[in-house]
């Protein structure tokens, strides 16, 4: 069924976002306060300091001198061996040439490799899209000529990394050759238009899923809301790889900022429905990527 309703607007003011922003942190203040003044947790932690002010600090102090002196000789020995291996977890930002994604990752050392792991979750583009604005219309938007589908990708990544160079201080910077598989799923539901219906003293839009064989181009006032029809979507599932150098750098030992470039592929079980003519769809997609991510590196002790 089609539902009219009216011209949409559009919103160019943004005070009263910004004002709800400034309206929720001081909410989340008042809650901050609230925790700390709560009297029962201040009460166990001052009974607590004044016990190890009283009696407990010449135990501590005693229980330290003791241990001290007893290790005294074996600080002279060599230490064993032990297989220290940190892990670093992190956000990243990747843009490729059919769209981009966020993501989380991790990085652990194991021998000569790293293991690496990420899972992304971003929009589907192709680059071949046009998008267009009917200026004649009221409020009219833009929106992209025949394409038919909103698309969604999660995809999973497992790899290994070689280490070609080691960052081994604030100012060094490391590099990285990386080479993964990936299991990319895709999610395609129908796109919906504005049609514009120029009838007198009831002209208005109805959102309605949009058939570049049906609609007229001259009477579409914009892509209508974008969770229109996900309910009738479709899932897609895919394999695919990549190899990507990595440039590493950072102001603290811990702390990973990561540069990466690389050449990926994802091959889909069958064609992406982003198009209206078939000839234009593909289920074979080669990209370039770029990818920007942050992380924090703790070492585990196995």
């Amino acid at each position: 069924m089609q539902k009219v309703v009216g011209i949409p607007r559009i919103k160019q003011n943004k005070g009263s976002l910004k004002l709800h922003k400034i309206k929720g942190f001081t909410g989340c203040g008042r809650k901050w306060k609230k925790f700390y003044s709560f009297p029962r947790f201040w009460g166990g932690v001052g009974e607590l300091y004044l016990w190890y002010m009283q009696k407990g600090m010449k135990r501590v102090l005693g229980l330290v001198l003791a241990m001290g002196l007893s290790t005294l000789g074996a600080q002279t020995l060599p230490s064993p061996a032990v297989d220290l291996k940190p892990k670093l977890w992190g956000l990243g930002v990747n843009v490729r040439h059919f769209g981009y994604d966020v993501g989380l990752f991790k990085v652990q050392s194991a021998g000569a490799f790293l293991n690496t792991s990420a899972l992304w979750f971003g929009v589907m583009r192709d680059p071949r899209e046009m998008k267009v604005i009917n200026e004649r219309l009221p409020g009219s938007s833009a929106f992209a000529i025949e394409r038919v589908t909103h698309n969604l990708s999660l995809r999973y990544q497992k790899g290994k990394s070689i280490v070609l160079s080691e960052r081994n201080s604030r100012g060094d910077v490391g590099l990285r050759l990386n080479a993964s598989l990936q299991l990319p799923v895709d999610y395609a539901w129908p796109l919906y238009v504005w049609i514009y219906n120029p009838a007198p003293l009831t002209d208005g839009y109805t959102a309605v899923a949009y058939d570049p064989a049906v609609h007229d181009v001259g009477l579409i006032g914009g892509t209508a809301g974008y969770g229109l029809g996900f309910s009738d979507g479709q899932l897609i599932p895919g394999l695919g790889g990549l190899v990507a150098m990595q440039a590493e750098w950072g102001s603290y030992r811990n702390v990973s900022n990561t540069l990466t470039l690389g050449f990926g592929v994802d091959r889909f079980v069958k064609k992406l429905p982003l198009w209206h003519r078939p000839e234009m769809n593909r289920n074979f997609f080669p990209s370039v990527f770029v990818t920007f991510a942050v992380g924090f590196e703790y070492g585990q002790r196995q």
